[in-house]
């Protein structure tokens, strides 16, 4: 009979004695014999001299629970085994039995959790509890966690319930809010408070507890919920886990881990306290030397590792210069050179094993001035001694991977010369890390092929047996079983697959070592090579890579397709089958084949497990009832890389269609690819990118109140908003080249690709520098709906249903204005500037009809306008195109806030009449560029009436305010008084760029300024022509002409854009979103009011999105404006890294600001996060003075 498979426990021939003696074992602190099986070295002897050594509070004695009877723990036991099984029908049922087993287990949960027997059984239940049950027994721990977790079983419960509640509190967070007396019942219970109560219950005891074997391990489980940090990643997993540990696990339970323990989670304000206070705790009263000594602790190390780790991810690399940070503490002297203190303890810990761990995290995270002394003191001089180290040469791994492009070409220049013994000693690592900073940093991997080539040496074909390690007459005469156990156990096969994985991510020499080494073996040697645990990644990666591998593929795939039978039925083999599809790619012919064998061989697939997971892959359903679906699925992703066998099938059949057809029925055929048969692959394809994309902007949003974003991989300083280089680098990065024979769809998709890696993701909460930010799930579904339409609105007969939706949609845009009137509508044109452009040459010619025939010298008059000193430039600019002159423009002074001054208004068109000159435009502004100021209309109004003076409202910014009737009241009284408005939704509505309107209160006027006669388009019905273009007796509001009220002939239907989404969300949707947007602006300049190195420029509330500010420390301003304006551009530049983008800007003499723009998506932790890092790089620039 199979043993049971027990680690926590004594061996069997140990347990003769009854349940009752679990207390002795539990209670009492036994010293280990050899025969204990447990996660780590055993410090017990220790533990309370290491309690008093580091100045901590020793607990008391550990509590007696209670025993499990016998028919409990029978009935407990059979319980777990039915957990483990998970062979219920279906969830309701397996939902009722854990309901049972709760009910059995009340007032019991803590004898269960400390059973040697029954508390792998509380594991399981935690694993499969909802969130209301795992706060229930929550709160059946609370107030017993501090002895817990120093059980030996029971600290393993409270391990597993503290990971798998902290999704909880993010879920919590994020819900939608309850009602009042909801909130107040339920506020005792929520996973918040619970946690809370559980860091203060084990705060006094930190320092004890962080060198207890069993109790270090559920501090470390507390801290990362604390902390935000993601559950489940790599780096999480082996800080809280030793490898000895038992996985408990329920069998066909989802290994997919939910997006909020995948992702950085985001945690409320009180955890961040908390965290704070129990870090210093950890650590309180250690000076160097204390903390030294738990450096080569086997049980603090890992705790060390992550108090580091989180000191890090919640200060920035600037806590290192806090002389009470734990890095300093460490390394107090600055900076640590050689022959110093730090760095006879850094060369002490480098050789040990378990010291060497937390300086990998020392290097990682050090600041860029103390890794350099670092390197060059402790590094440079003996490369080749710590490559070649077991132990070193993970620390040095670690900074090869911060060098940069010079020292990591020393860096490769002297360990070359080593790779012979690195190969030989299996320091494989080493070389992998320098084969991907190379491919990093762009540096020369010739010397690194040329040195691997002789190491390994021979052929091709010999070099990859060594690499692999395989031994085709060892494989013969080991059982399966044996083999797999051996494959298990030897991590030298492994990292030498990884290294030749490595290889083959690097385009060039390397991979070629590779590749031709694989096509050189025989086909035994492959299938060896493809059913070995280790080396079948390099042979899938191989065939699956990106990059010029077609001529490979090519030659392996019809080898690899012989094999297909004997790998779909073999548990590792099959994967290689699975990575056949992608690797097929563009060889269609090869993926029918490979089905077609799959399919003569069903029963035989069917009968394994391996053969039905590759049956369910390769859609063989589908292709067993729909076969031309399948085989329109399967072309599909090979679209534009047809073979040219494919290519000569596809041009008999056409020859063939073509000669059966009589004369008369032969059909023209266009020179490319059209249709919905052409559109639909590639639109799934430039999907499958764009999502992702969109994506990476989400998960980044988790992290932006930390003030550093995500990062990404990529060629320079990359985070989800943007990888950022120079024009020049750019250039050559994307090195846009137009060919003289298409590239297909393939090729089409790298260059997207290219396009999107080196684009500003506007979707990203950081994107705050313009007046503008992403557009969202209609503003996409609208711009894909006008491409395929392609359609131009100049007339109404090439574009009836877009003609009268723009109407409409201006009309009802035009009616929130209170420009009502019988003939009050607008029409879209491509941008603010150009609806500004165009309300004044409509001023112009309505005002002055004769300048429309005769120009502006007209009467001999000498026209001016005018506009705020805040106000866009498009004014000055539609003065040169218009021929006034930049002179035209008669520039008015503002108040303060930004305002124009109305007496400064008056002053000037007296001033300008008695000139001689013709005032005829006044230029109002509904949300200045920089402060975001609003012009009082209603007073300018009464202004320009008096004077009989145009009066145009430039709402391109602010506008969309209309919405909200509170917002609206206080920013756009008056605006109904008004000639004529410019709005731009694709600023602050998310609508897509450009989405612009020229509204006015009567359309007749935007008529006789613009209509011109263009018989060859604009046909009246009385010539018998087209229905939108009046005759001369019917009236202007008839148009449906639209280009014959504007300066455009061709006219992109962007009026459906705004429809669309207004449709989407309402215009009470549209109010919510630009509320909370000027909630959020009000709240991120009380931030920066209330901080003392900010010095806030704005009003608060801001008169608009734009919060404008200053870094100064102590919140004083330098005198030189320059000074401050150096300041302030180093932050804006500093910020692009972390993942923010802002702008900056001036208005008088104190020099430029930080302007940044909120929008409808921003989220109070964006704000935090921004000021956090504004603050920290400020503090650097100005060198905290």
């Amino acid at each position: 009979m199979p043993k049971e498979h027990r680690k926590r426990g004594r061996r069997e021939e140990q347990k003769r004695k009854r349940e009752h003696e679990e207390y002795d074992l539990v209670s009492k602190r036994h010293k280990p014999t050899e025969q204990d099986e447990v996660e780590i070295p055993d410090e017990n002897e220790q533990r309370y001299e290491d309690a008093e050594y580091f100045q901590s509070t020793v607990p008391g004695e550990v509590p007696f629970y209670g025993l499990l009877d016998e028919e409990e723990q029978e009935y407990f036991k059979r319980a777990d085994s039915l957990l483990e099984l998970n062979q219920f029908r279906d969830a309701e049922e397996r939902e009722l039995f854990l309901a049972n087993v709760y009910q059995e287990a009340e007032g019991k949960e803590l004898k269960i959790a400390n059973s040697q027997s029954c508390s792998r059984l509380m594991e399981r239940l935690i694993l499969l509890s909802k969130a209301e049950q795992l706060k229930a027994l929550f709160q059946k721990f609370s107030g017993h966690f501090l002895n817990l977790a120093q059980h030996r079983f029971a600290s393993h419960c409270c391990e597993t319930l503290f990971l798998q509640t902290a999704p909880i509190v993010s879920e919590e967070s994020t819900a939608a809010t309850k009602t009042t007396t909801d909130t107040q019942t339920k506020e005792s219970t929520t996973a918040e408070k619970l946690f809370l109560d559980a860091s203060k219950e084990l705060e006094e005891h930190l320092g004890y507890l962080m060198t207890d074997q069993f109790a270090s391990h559920t501090l470390r489980a507390i801290l990362v919920v604390l902390s935000g940090r993601p559950l489940v990643d790599a780096q999480t997993t082996s800080l809280l886990q030793s490898k000895k540990k038992e996985k408990i696990k329920v069998s066909s339970l989802s290994k997919v881990p939910s997006p909020i323990s995948s992702a950085t989670r985001t945690v409320p304000a009180s955890f961040s306290t908390a965290l704070d206070r129990m870090m210093k705790g950890t650590v309180a009263g250690l000076d160097s030397t204390n903390l030294r000594a738990l450096a080569s602790h086997p049980v603090a190390n890992p705790l060390l590792q992550l108090l580091l780790d989180l000191e890090f991810r919640q200060s920035g690399r600037s806590k290192a210069k806090d002389i009470h940070s734990l890095f300093r503490k460490l390394l107090p002297d600055d900076p640590p050179e050689e022959g110093s203190d730090s760095a006879s303890f850094f060369n002490g810990m480098l050789y040990d094993p378990i010291g060497s761990r937390l300086l990998e995290v020392l290097v990682t995270n050090s600041p860029g001035k103390t890794f350099k002394v670092l390197y060059q003191s402790l590094f440079r001089s003996k490369l080749p001694t710590l490559a070649k180290n077991e132990t070193a040469n993970y620390v040095l791994i670690k900074a090869l991977e911060r060098l940069n492009k010079e020292d990591l070409q020393e860096a490769i220049e002297e360990l070359s010369a080593q790779i012979q013994v690195l190969v030989d000693r299996s320091r494989t690592s080493v070389i992998r890390c320098l084969i991907q900073r190379c491919q990093v940093r762009g540096v020369d991997m010739q010397p690194l092929a040329a040195a691997l080539k002789e190491a390994y040496g021979g052929q091709p074909e010999d070099m990859l047996r060594r690499m692999l390690q395989i031994d085709l007459a060892e494989y013969k005469t080991v059982s399966d079983e044996r083999r797999k156990q051996l494959e298990n156990q030897d991590s030298t096969k492994a990292h030498s697959s990884l290294l030749a994985q490595s290889m083959l991510e690097v385009p060039g020499p390397l991979r070629e070592l590779i590749t031709q080494g694989i096509v050189a073996l025989d086909n035994p040697t492959i299938l060896h090579i493809a059913k070995d645990r280790s080396a079948t990644h390099v042979l899938q990666m191989s065939i699956t890579c990106s990059g010029d591998t077609a001529r490979f593929r090519r030659t392996i795939m019809p080898r690899l397709t012989t094999l297909t039978l004997d790998l779909s039925t073999d548990p590792v083999g099959s994967h290689v089958v699975d990575a056949l599809w992608t690797g097929s790619e563009g060889l269609s012919f090869i993926r029918e084949r490979i089905a077609e064998i799959l399919f003569e061989h069903e029963s035989l697939l069917r009968s394994s497990i391996p053969g039905r997971a590759v049956w369910r892959n390769w859609k063989m359903d589908m292709y067993k009832t729909k076969r031309l679906d399948w085989m329109s699925e399967a072309k599909s992703r090979t679209m534009g890389t047809k073979t040219g066998i494919e290519l000569a099938r596809e041009r008999f059949a056409a020859r063939k269609q073509s000669s059966n057809k009589g004369p008369g029925q032969q059909r023209d055929k266009t020179p490319f690819r059209t249709g919905a048969n052409a559109v639909q692959p590639l639109l799934n394809a430039v999907q499958g990118l764009l999502i992702p994309f969109i994506r990476s902007a989400d998960e980044d949003a988790t992290a932006k109140e930390t003030g550093h974003g995500l990062s990404k991989e990529g060629g320079g300083p990359r985070t989800a908003l943007v990888e950022h280089h120079k024009p020049q680098k750019l250039s050559q990065l994307l090195d846009p080249q137009v060919p003289e024979i298409g590239v297909g769809q393939d090729g089409l998709l790298q260059v997207v690709g290219k396009v999107l890696q080196y684009s500003v993701n506007t979707w990203d909460q950081g994107f705050m520098p313009k007046l503008y930010a992403s557009t969202d799930a209609p503003g996409v579904a609208s711009e894909l709906i006008l491409s395929v339409l392609n359609t131009n609105l100049h007339v109404y007969d090439a574009s009836p249903a877009l003609t009268i939706i723009e109407k409409a949609t201006t009309r009802a845009l035009a009616s929130l204005f209170g420009l009502t009137g019988p003939h009050a509508g607008g029409i879209s044109v491509q941008g603010g500037s150009a609806s500004n452009t165009t309300s004044v040459v409509v001023a112009r010619n309505t005002l002055f009809p004769e300048t429309k025939a005769q120009g502006n010298a007209a009467s001999s008059r000498s026209l001016v306008l005018f506009t705020s000193a805040h106000g866009h430039y498009s004014i000055e600019k539609a003065a040169q195109m218009l021929g006034f002159g930049s002179e035209a423009v008669i520039s008015v002074s503002t108040d303060p806030s930004g305002q124009m001054d109305l007496s400064a208004l008056e002053t000037l068109i007296q001033k300008a009449k008695g000139d001689g000159k013709t005032p005829f435009y006044v230029n109002a502004t509904a949300g200045t560029t920089v402060l975001g100021s609003y012009d009082p209309i209603r007073a300018i109004s009464k202004i320009c009436r008096a004077e009989n003076l145009w009066l145009h409202l430039d709402a391109s910014w602010g506008g969309p305010v209309i919405f909200s009737a509170e917002l609206a009241r206080a920013k756009l009284d008056g605006s109904h008084l008004v000639d004529s408005i410019a709005i731009n939704p694709h600023k602050m509505m998310g609508v897509p760029v450009t989405c612009s309107f020229l509204l006015g209160a009567d359309l007749r006027q935007f008529h006789q300024a613009n209509t011109l006669p263009a018989s060859y388009l604009f046909h009246d019905d009385a010539d018998g022509g087209g229905e939108g273009h009046p005759s001369a007796k019917q009236q202007p509001s008839d148009i449906y002409d639209l280009a014959d009220l504007t300066l455009q002939c061709g006219r992109r239907g962007d009026a459906l854009k705004l429809y669309l989404s207004w449709c989407y969300h309402g215009s009470s949707g549209y109010r919510a979103q630009i509320e909370h947007a000027f909630s959020i602006a009000a709240y991120f300049a009380s931030l920066v009011e209330k901080h003392q190195d900010l010095v806030l420029v704005s009003e608060n509330p801001p008169p608009c999105l734009q919060v404008c500010f200053f870094y100064a420390k102590g919140g004083r301003l330098k005198e030189e404006g320059r000074e401050n304006t150096r300041v302030t551009s180093k932050v804006v530049r500093g910020l692009v890294p972390r993942g923010f983008m802002v702008d900056y800007a001036g208005v008088d003499n104190r020099g430029s600001f930080l302007r940044c723009v909120v929008n409808r998506g921003t989220l109070k932790g964006t704000v935090e996060g921004l000021v956090r890092s504004v603050v920290e790089l400020g503090e650097s620039v100005s060198g905290g003075k």
